[in-house]
């Protein structure tokens, strides 16, 4: 196995964890050709992060604690759907609600939710039909009309549907369409037709979708890692609510830096929108470039608008 990196060792650990494996330092320094020293390091760092990584019972094992759910944790679980599923409204709502007062005869809600997602409750059959066409893994058919050519509608045979999405608050269905793999907006399909030809679901491209950023990723694409220079105001966001792969290690400086895998450079460019001017693109430097460049372009053509 080739020598991993530091940040490549604790993704691998955290996700392993995550997906319910007991870790001893002993057995990974043996299948990752590294030192118990290394690893020790590698597991206090993270233990001192905010994931939840602690010993398990035997005391030489580390495992991600599981905390136990009170009575007031699924008052608390239950008042919150309310409150988003009022948010998006509609049908939706009303089913939804309905579903909830079977667990509680009566929610007074202490949350305020601003959940940005699009209005779908007009797609509630629809959406209930890809649910059974995924569970049972079945192909579908049905007609779909791209945004920027409304006049054509094209019809779509034989698609494996894998999973419904939400990506910056709109819903896509992600597929596998001949040798392609696509997302369709789901507003835009219509006529429906569950065929009885089922497929097998390719797990990999479920991995990939797993640690997508956004709407760019391109599961076609040789993943790369990036890594962004975070300012000492936004470290403490990225602590809080962590982008899907990331890795933090924060400098004596009070900056930090985040690295992830992407598949698509808007990805990264995505997140750096939000966060400007805290943020910056260390390696590939190449991708700072282009971002500031792109930047400079649109203050030029603002700066012509004014004149």
């Amino acid at each position: 196995m080739p020598k991993l990196f530091q940040h490549q060792r604790h993704n691998l650990i955290l996700e392993r964890l995550q997906n319910g494996e007991k870790l001893s330092i002993t057995a990974l320094a043996k299948e990752w050709d590294t030192t118990p020293k290394t690893l020790q390091r590698d597991f206090q760092k993270l233990m001192e992060g905010n994931y939840g990584i602690v010993r398990a019972e035997d005391g030489k094992q580390f495992t991600i604690k599981k905390d136990k759910i009170s009575s007031k944790d699924l008052l608390g679980t239950i008042q919150l759907l309310e409150s988003m599923a009022s948010e998006i409204g509609g049908t939706f709502y009303t089913k939804t609600r309905t579903v909830l007062r079977q667990l509680q005869h009566y929610i007074s809600s202490p949350f305020y939710t601003r959940i940005d997602v699009e209005q779908i409750s007009d797609k509630l059959d629809l959406i209930a039909d890809l649910e059974e066409a995924i569970r049972e893994q079945k192909k579908i058919t049905f007609t779909y009309k791209r945004w920027y050519r409304p006049e054509q509608i094209k019809t779509y045979r034989h698609v494996a549907p894998y999973k419904i999405i939400i990506f910056n608050g709109f819903f896509y269905l992600l597929t596998q369409y001949k040798e392609h793999t696509i997302k369709f907006y789901l507003r835009e399909i219509d006529n429906l037709h569950i065929e009885e030809v089922t497929f097998e679901k390719d797990e990999t491209l479920l991995e990939k979708m797993e640690k997508a950023q956004g709407i760019w990723f391109d599961p076609g694409a040789k993943p790369f890692e990036v890594t962004l220079l975070l300012e000492s105001d936004a470290i403490v966001y990225f602590e809080r609510k962590p982008v899907k792969g990331q890795y933090l290690k924060k400098n004596r400086d009070h900056t930090a830096e985040l690295t992830l895998t992407v598949t698509d450079k808007r990805e990264v460019f995505d997140i750096m929108k939000k966060w400007l001017p805290q943020i910056k693109v260390i390696e590939p430097y190449s991708l700072q470039e282009e971002f500031e460049a792109m930047l400079m372009d649109y203050l030029t053509v603002k700066t012509i608008e004014v004149k």
